[in-house]
């Protein structure tokens, strides 16, 4: 997929903190970017190369065409009026990129034209004067600024405009206009003394359904799925009766097979009897003021490493031994984290992740203004030169009590981001050009706010094959929010729209947990909710019962009614932890990636198995690189409205 360039923007984000009228905009479904691509001749894509300020006046270079015989290869765009002059002063900046409707259709006059740039919603109006030539500028003149007018048409980056634009053109647009979600009644999993902080989905007992497991400074919780959605306390028989904790992780630590539980700094490992016993691997002191801890692979051996954060003591980690048993080695100091410039003796969540598609694994960790931390050709972390700054204090105070995300492909589909909680939402660091990218100011409805937001998870809870966002408030009685991904770097709130497509109470009670899975193996994910008041709870996604075909179908409905889903299953026993699932066309081209383990939020864990939903079947490769570098790679066809199952092994590699 080609990259575009991006200009982030100067813009202010006090709407967002005030909730003024650009956050009170909804998505009209009856004027959406397609509608536009019909109703003019012309659909132009172009970026500013030149500003005169002076004379308000900007030269623009046409970039490509999507629609349209326009001749002129630049447009001189000169601003008129005081309300244009004012948007041009704000919005207009060398390589800004602008998408142009010129040419409507009736009685709008073939002289219009409709532009957008600047992101948030700001479109504009003006009137062509001269439609120029391959060796002559065309002249148009910008005469009003709609402000935010159409913010319900498209209030996102103008490039991905431009991308969607082209998709258009080429039949293969998907921009749902309305949302398509719906989960049934809360169901009620168990309810702990105290509050439920990090929770796990993972098939533990290896029966291939996805079990539980719930933290919580009253002594943890298993529960194990013993038919469809039916749950088993079975806290004693495994030996982890009474265990305190904030946060769990869950990975094959030794590589016997079984799955083994991080709780805290505390390692258990699962023997054949199904028994969780503590490990003295780790030092005692890991255990101590823990903030949250997860396993990842920070040396590709593909053996799951394991890194905590500490309550004013920064992030430590602790390599496996590997092939040779023994205790983990800490390997804080040798790795650089004991440094300031890496966060030492500081508080905050940590999200693993690769960050550069290089196989090696880098951490962002929510202090001060958000360090990236990656690592060089040694291993050493040091913080990635950035000027976007995020805040994370909480009410004013610097807590440590927001911040919490996961590692995710929600800005482009072939890439993941870093998406993380701040006090009133949702952020999100993305890559582009090489360089780290303030995705989130342009992610739209992502500005509406999650009050006391504490951590993000994301997956594609609507089956349509965009990662979705959920985010959780840590105040009791207050709702989470739901982002539901458009694609090209929209997100629609989708309870603004229909508040009872999550009907039950825990969704708006709040959590300190939350884990993403498909609980039930129906091809959807659900959402599982450690709350504050210490109720642990499922969601379970019932969007696929929106999906049956119907006599008079919309265009976004037969696209959705004609969507398959592959639930890929990654084994091991090494390299899981880490490992990247890439699925390509026929063309090459990246349709979907999720990184394994990367949803760690307070201190969680999802499942290995992963579904992947895809809007348009045929043929397809799969393939998985683990975390040391071995990939494998499956061909598969994927049919409509079919769910297929897939597992891909270290075969000849164990």
């Amino acid at each position: 997929m080609t990259r575009h360039s991006f200009r982030p923007f100067s813009l202010s984000l006090l709407a967002f903190a005030l909730g003024i009228s650009t956050v009170s905009g909804l998505v009209n479904p009856t004027l959406q970017p397609a509608d536009l691509f019909d109703r003019y001749e012309n659909v132009v894509l172009l970026k500013i190369i030149a500003v005169d300020s002076e004379n308000a006046t900007a030269t623009l270079e046409v970039t490509g065409l999507a629609k349209g015989g326009l001749t002129a290869k630049q447009v001189v765009l000169t601003a008129t009026g005081d309300a244009a002059t004012d948007a041009f002063r704000t919005l207009a900046g060398a390589g800004v990129a602008v998408v142009a409707y010129a040419g409507a259709k009736g009685r709008a006059g073939a002289d219009s034209v409709l532009f957008y740039l600047g992101g948030e919603g700001r479109w504009q109006k003006g009137t062509v004067t001269a439609p120029g030539a391959a060796n002559t500028p065309a002249r148009w003149n910008w005469t009003v600024d709609l402000d935010n007018e159409m913010y319900g048409t498209f209030n996102g980056h103008p490039a991905r405009l431009a991308e969607l634009m082209v998709d258009r053109a080429n039949n293969r647009a998907f921009f749902p206009a309305r949302p398509f979600d719906q989960f049934k009644d809360d169901q009620l999993v168990g309810t702990l003394d105290k509050p439920v902080r990090g929770v796990a989905l993972y098939d533990l007992n290896g029966d291939g359904r996805l079990d539980i497991y719930a933290a919580s400074e009253a002594g943890g919780r298993l529960y194990l799925q013993q038919e469809n959605l039916t749950f088993t306390d079975v806290t004693h028989q495994s030996g982890l009766d009474g265990i305190r904790g904030c946060s769990v992780s869950v990975a094959d630590a030794n590589l016997d097979g079984r799955p083994d539980l991080l709780i805290d700094g505390k390692l258990y490992l699962q023997d054949a009897k199904r028994v969780f016993n503590p490990s003295a691997d780790l030092p005692a002191g890991a255990n101590q003021n823990v903030k949250m801890a997860a396993f990842t692979d920070l040396n590709r051996d593909g053996y799951p490493d394991i890194v905590i954060s500490k309550i004013n003591g920064g992030l430590h980690a602790y390599l496996n031994p590997g092939t040779k048993p023994g205790p983990y080695t800490d390997a804080t100091t040798a790795l650089g984290l004991d440094t300031p410039a890496c966060g030492a003796g500081l508080t905050g969540f940590f999200i693993p992740g690769d960050w550069d598609n290089s196989g090696k694994t880098a951490l962002f960790y929510s202090v001060k203004g958000g360090l990236l931390l990656v690592p060089d050709p040694q291993g050493k972390f040091g913080p990635l030169a950035s000027k976007i700054r995020y805040d994370f204090s909480s009410l004013g105070e610097d807590a440590a009590l927001t911040g919490a995300g996961c590692f995710a492909p929600t800005w482009m589909p072939d890439s993941s981001d870093y998406v993380f909680a701040h006090d009133g939402g949702i952020n999100i660091l993305s890559r582009v050009d090489g360089k780290p990218f303030d995705g989130g100011q342009f992610g739209n409805e992502i500005i509406v706010s999650t009050r006391e937001c504490l951590a993000a998870a994301a997956e594609d809870l609507n089956a349509d094959g965009r990662v979705d966002i959920y985010a959780i408030s840590r105040q009791a009685g207050t709702p989470n929010g739901y982002y539901v991904n458009r694609g090209h770097g929209s997100f629609i709130a989708s309870l603004r729209y229909n508040a009872k497509a999550i009907p039950g109470p825990a969704h708006q009670q709040g959590a300190l947990g939350v884990a993403i899975g498909d609980v039930n193996g129906d091809g959807a994910n659900d959402i599982l909710l450690g709350g504050t008041d210490g109720k642990l709870t499922l969601l379970v996604n019932d969007t696929l019962s929106l999906r049956e075909p119907k006599e008079s179908s919309t265009a976004q409905e037969k696209v959705l009614e004609q969507t398959g889903i592959v639930s890929v299953r990654v084994v091991g026993p090494r390299g899981v932890i880490g490992a990247r699932v890439t699925l390509q066309d026929k063309a090459g081209h990246t349709v979907s990636v999720r990184d394994i383990g990367c949803n760690v939020a307070t201190g969680c864990a999802g499942p290995d198995t992963l579904n992947l939903a895809v809007r348009q079947p045929g043929e397809y490769k799969l393939t998985v690189r683990y975390s040391d570098g071995f990939s494998c790679a499956k061909s598969i066809t994927i049919k409509p409205r079919v769910r297929a199952s897939v597992s891909l092994t270290r075969e000849g590699n164990p």
